[in-house]
């Protein structure tokens, strides 16, 4: 079944903010709330929530190695 394009509303993303903040990954979030995790990203980086990788730790800098 497609999904369906659709924000969320400001509770929500009150929501998805806590439960990154508690750990879950983007892609848990966005099925948690019924939508794309994109649009969770979206919504985090508009409120300042910083990126994590897929081991949990903090994103780098763009373009920085280890």
């Amino acid at each position: 079944m497609p999904m369906h394009r659709r924000g969320l509303s400001p509770d929500q993303v009150d929501h998805a903010i806590h439960l990154y903040n508690l750990g879950w990954s983007l892609a848990r979030v966005g099925d948690h709330l019924n939508v794309n995790h994109t649009t969770v990203l979206n919504k985090l980086r508009e409120h300042g929530i910083p990126a994590r990788d897929t081991h949990g730790r903090p994103r780098s800098e763009a373009g920085s190695t280890r």
